[in-house]
């Protein structure tokens, strides 16, 4: 295969060629690192001037615009070390499978290599890997745009032909890529940045192919650049997560940016398939949104929607990593249960356990500015005060950061016979946390916790397995099971010159299920199970205990964080009951 590169030229050199004729000499290009580059309109650029095999074989091609382009030949597909041009090579292209590769710039950078490497990958994950992380490293770098296409195009034999198809192909692809990723960064000094990744994995009749493109407004400082560097290995890891067969987030490395040299990063990724009829649908959509007060993410699927913010701005409440761990597991497993008693889709709830997973993964570093969080003047002072809160105050609250998080399957009339009775599952999960008092002595604490569950799904009569539905009456055997189910947890906390005076744990949750039976089409029967549950505890008496242990020391440290551990278990237990 021959390796031939599309560029806007920013001057004409005499370049030596080599051909079966002997050397001469073309005019090519010496391409241009402009951000714009070459329109990606899917017009025929008309070529003027074609002679091989003369002393001086060269074109030129005209744009409405008045610009002008030229075709950069590399002998070796893929090479960045051979630089010979020649038209003449156009009379005996080597290509493979019927295929050439057309570059918009010269590939003479190491984001090239890597794009020149993924080109001929099958899989989206292969295909992205390690471009996103040479997209940081280059604009860390060079701090300046750029862009670069590599067009896997039907093989042609003439400046004009490769012109055209080239054209057509990168109009084809940006318009209905396979996958697509923006990362847009704002940093502290106001610069904007953006990067997109554009790939298309799929030979359509134009051809198929990648395009990258880097963003600068304004001036990057040396901190910046350093920061966004830093950013290389997320933004791949990321990518590659949503990437996947099995889409996960993961946000481990992308939610440790320095937040001191960037303000705010989003993050945006599109992955199109096929449906059943062969029509183009969205498989994946994911919208990210980070900063130093705020994560928030939206995953659409064709199985659902999965949604979830996360509020930074209280520092105070966050726990240990032990405590942390302790509250991702157990929501973990409500969600389990959840999931189980509505009968959702199993991929969804993966993705919806990876994301609640992500978004608590880690937490910015501690004591920074309360001003720059939005924290109210009057609200209690920030982990920079070691004190703000005790160790028993941490064991009655979650240790996590308040969230909203949610799913949504989508919802489908599975029955032909019946299309009022729909599948379907919305599960949804909070915590708010209010905190009060102008001083440690006079602090308050209320944490809530909610969940609600709204589910509908068809069951077999034989099993527990859906039911397989036609037009018949046949199939209509089975149970349509509707699910309604809350529930709230309240912690409340109350100390008077630094003595607790109050420390409470409320529970109430309510459930119902609905069965309605269907036997040869016809409703023989109905039942509904209703539950409720409540539950108080005065924790008081333990937490006073606690602390007359710790003043008398009466305990060690180990018995002492025994008991600790064992208080925020069980109240976590007690919230998901």
């Amino acid at each position: 295969m021959s390796t031939v590169g599309l560029a806007t030229p920013s001057a004409a050199v005499p370049v030596p060629v080599r051909s079966s004729m002997g050397a001469s000499s073309v005019s090519v290009a010496s391409p241009s690192r402009a951000a714009g580059g070459p329109d990606a309109s899917a017009r025929s650029v008309p070529v003027t001037s074609y002679t091989p095999g003369s002393a001086t074989a060269a074109y030129t091609a005209s744009t409405a615009g008045g610009d002008q382009r030229f075709l950069h030949v590399t002998q070796m597909p893929g090479s960045l070390e051979t630089a010979q041009a020649t038209y003449e090579a156009l009379l005996n292209v080597q290509t493979r499978g019927g295929q050439m590769q057309v570059w918009e710039q010269a590939p003479d950078d190491a984001l090239a290599e890597i794009m020149s490497r993924n080109a001929s990958g099958t899989t989206q994950q292969g295909r992205l890997a390690g471009v996103g992380s040479a997209l940081l490293e280059q604009v860390a770098s060079m701090g300046a745009g750029y862009r670069q296409t590599i067009m896997n195009i039907g093989a042609a034999y003439s400046p004009g032909q490769i012109q055209r198809k080239a054209a057509d192909a990168l109009w084809a692809f940006q318009s209905r890529p396979s996958a697509s990723a923006e990362l847009s960064i704002e940093t502290a000094s106001g610069a904007k940045v953006r990067l997109s990744i554009t790939d298309q994995k799929e030979y359509s009749p134009t051809g198929s192919g990648m395009s990258v493109s880097i963003e600068v407004d304004g001036e990057l400082t040396a901190q910046e650049r350093d920061a966004l560097k830093a950013l290389a290995a997320g933004f791949d890891a990321a990518v590659q997560g949503l990437a996947g067969d099995e889409p996960r987030l993961d946000l481990e490395k992308l939610l440790q940016f320095d937040s001191k040299a960037l303000g705010r990063v989003e993050l945006k990724f599109e992955r199109y398939g096929f449906d059943n009829e062969g029509k183009r649908v969205l498989e994946l959509g994911a919208d990210l949104r980070l900063d130093a007060s705020r994560r928030e993410v939206e995953i659409k699927t064709r199985e659902g929607v999965v949604a979830m913010n996360t509020d930074l701005r209280q520092p105070a409440q966050w726990g240990s990593a032990a405590q942390k761990d302790r509250a991702v597991a157990q929501y973990l497993g409500r969600i389990d249960q959840a999931a189980e008693r509505g009968r959702a889709n199993p991929g969804l709830v993966e993705l919806f356990k990876s994301t609640f997973s992500a978004m608590h993964a880690s937490y910015p570093s501690e004591g920074r500015d309360s001003s720059r969080l939005g924290i109210s003047p009057g609200a209690l002072p920030l982990r920079s005060d070691a004190q703000a809160f005790s160790a028993e105050d941490q064991s009655l609250m979650t240790g996590l950061a308040d969230f909203h998080a949610s799913i949504a399957a989508t919802t489908r009339a599975t029955n032909p016979r019946r299309t009022q009775e729909r599948d379907q599952f919305q599960y949804t999960l909070n915590q708010s946390t209010d905190i009060a008092g102008t001083s440690r002595g006079t602090r308050a604490v209320t944490q809530t916790q909610t969940s609600k569950l709204s589910a509908a799904y068809h069951q077999s009569l034989l099993s527990s397995a859906a039911p397989k539905f036609d037009s018949t009456a046949a199939s209509q055997n089975y149970y349509y099971n509707t699910v309604e189910d809350s529930s709230t947890t309240e912690m409340r906390l109350a100390y008077d010159d630094d003595e607790p005076t109050r420390a409470t744990l409320t529970h109430q949750a309510s459930q119902s299920l609905h069965s309605l039976k269907v036997e040869n089409n016809q409703v023989v029967g109905s039942q509904t199970t209703p539950g409720q549950q409540s539950s108080y505890k005065d924790l008081l008496p333990l937490i006073k205990e606690l602390k007359r242990q710790q003043r008398d020391q009466e305990a060690s440290e180990r018995d002492r964080q025994d008991t600790l551990d064992a208080l925020h278990t069980l109240v976590l237990q007690v919230s998901g009951a």
